[in-house]
């Protein structure tokens, strides 16, 4: 075999290498996306559970001090309607 056929089976076995990595390469990046994407939304879920067991609490809260208070809630009420009931006037 003379040299110029050894460099060009060299290079063909080369370019063979360089596809099957490319391959692989893609099959890897594809897994990877698809693990990320999961990951990702497994964390959406849970920050959607943490933001509306908050708001269930807040609820709760302003519930339960608005019974505990009536007339201080009454109060600051009256106290917004007044100063929204202003700024609306001067608008």
């Amino acid at each position: 075999m003379s040299a110029s056929q050894t460099a060009k089976t060299n290079a063909a076995q080369t370019n063979e290498d360089i596809g099957e990595q490319l391959l692989a390469l893609r099959a890897d990046l594809t897994k990877l996306a698809g693990t990320v994407t999961h990951d990702v939304s497994d964390g959406f879920e849970e920050a959607g559970r943490q933001i509306g067991q908050t708001g269930r609490d807040a609820h709760k809260m302003a519930t339960k001090t608005v019974r505990d208070n009536p007339l201080m809630a009454v109060g600051i009420a009256a106290a917004v309607g007044v100063l929204l009931g202003f700024l609306a006037h001067k608008a």
